[in-house]
């Protein structure tokens, strides 16, 4: 036994050492990872199942210092982190013959609970596919136990995109982008900024919300949606507008980016409720798998580091195989190579880690969003960009029931994930 916790030990740090690194490649051998409907199914027909949330204290608790890993629990759930389980495992063998399913925020964390678990004599361990992210982001039709199962310590709301077209179309919900003024207006110098906005918002800064509490007084009984890039801004003006007593605050979980990516470039939506999206397209994966799989045509531009293309990057969460049919080109290559092609060519373009919305300093990491505008300042009116990166296809390839066949357009990734 002291064997089997030892191991438990080291594997939760190697965890913290790795955290970014995909551990999908475990699932069905010993443990099962699930989906949402089968999910609810385990659960309606096991009732002595143990539901165990490995997240922090504070995730759990929606206490986090990190405002955007408070994203709401399930009821019913133990709290045992992941690094607590190694001096809770005699706590948790009282279940090692019972179902459990084991879920986290990413569906990260639960795979490795679960893989330890399963390989020290637990029966029957599942893992819960994309987590409370994914959670989040889905609708009831999708998780019909969401309702009776979704629970959160939140002074407001997180609703995912689908949800969030719901509410954008009535027109007596009132819409706040809490982004600074450039950001909502297009006009912010850092080009991946500026990628449109919802259609009625209105433009309250996060930084100036304080002072302008009063002179929303007139919305306080209305239901407000707030939304910024990504979130987290979003979360601390919804807190600050509950505080204040405004009783119908949501927040767009996962920022407007999340809601660009959840619509198809060629939809009505785009144009019906958004407004100042770049002549280039943004898309999420469902669209990039129907864009590799349907144009023979496409020219698909790696622009990652090299010895990330490879699989050689010291950082083995860089390592993630390739879209099948790209090509690893430096920006100045692929303007050159796009010369010989016809201004109509579609062209695909991704980079590793959202590196299209916050690309790190150097050369290596190019602003992809600034490139695309090049491209289509140059005449090329097929200009897509795969916004949150390869990883974004990685993970829901293994986490969103509705992209698995995301798994057939990654190659030279075996064993990687």
């Amino acid at each position: 036994m002291k064997a089997k916790i030892m191991g438990l030990t080291i594997c939760c740090t190697l965890y913290f050492t790795a955290k970014a690194q995909l551990n999908q490649r475990f699932d069905n051998t010993n443990y099962k990872a699930i989906y949402f409907k089968e999910a609810c199914k385990l659960l309606a027909n096991n009732p002595d199942l143990m539901l165990l949330d490995v997240r922090s204290p504070g995730e759990y608790k929606d206490s986090s210092q990190n405002i955007v890993y408070s994203i709401g629990r399930l009821k019913g759930s133990v709290n045992i982190s992941i690094d607590s389980v190694s001096t809770r495992f005699n706590d948790l063998k009282a279940y090692k013959d019972r179902p459990i399913l084991i879920y986290c925020s990413h569906s990260q964390r639960s795979r490795v609970v679960s893989k330890l678990l399963a390989d020290s004599g637990f029966k029957n361990v599942y893992s819960l596919n994309g987590g409370m992210t994914q959670i989040n982001r889905t609708t009831i039709a999708d998780f019909p136990c969401k309702s009776s199962l979704y629970a959160s310590n939140l002074p407001y709301k997180l609703i995912g995109a689908d949800d969030a077209v719901v509410f954008i179309w009535h027109k007596g919900n009132v819409i706040i982008d809490v982004r600074p003024a450039a950001q909502f207006n297009g006009n912010d110098s850092a080009g991946y900024n500026n990628i449109g906005r919802i259609k009625r918002a209105i433009n309250v800064p996060l930084s100036t919300i304080d002072k302008e509490i009063a002179n929303l007084n007139e919305y306080k009984e209305h239901p407000i949606l707030l939304y910024d890039l990504s979130g987290a801004d979003a979360m601390q003006a919804a807190a600050k507008l509950s505080k204040a007593g405004f009783k119908n605050v949501n927040v767009l979980f996962e920022g407007f980016n999340g809601f660009l990516v959840n619509t198809l470039s060629s939809s009505k939506l785009r144009s019906e409720l958004m407004i100042g999206t770049p002549a280039f397209k943004i898309i999420g994966v469902r669209e990039t798998i129907d864009l590799v799989n349907q144009h023979s045509d496409l020219v698909i531009a790696d622009l990652r580091p090299e010895k990330e293309f490879g699989n050689k990057a010291e950082q083995s969460w860089h390592n993630l195989g390739h879209i099948k049919n790209a090509v690893n080109f430096t920006p100045a290559h692929l303007v050159t190579y796009l010369k010989r092609k016809d201004k109509k060519t579609p062209i695909l373009i991704y980079g590793g880690f959202s590196s299209a919305a916050k690309p790190t300093q150097g050369p290596s990491n190019p602003d992809l969003t600034d490139i695309c505008r090049q491209l289509t300042s140059e005449g090329y009116s097929n200009v897509y960009l795969l916004y949150n990166g390869l990883y974004s296809a990685v993970w829901e390839s293994a986490n969103v029931e509705s992209n698995t066949d995301a798994a057939g357009i990654l190659v030279d990734h075996v064993g990687l994930y």
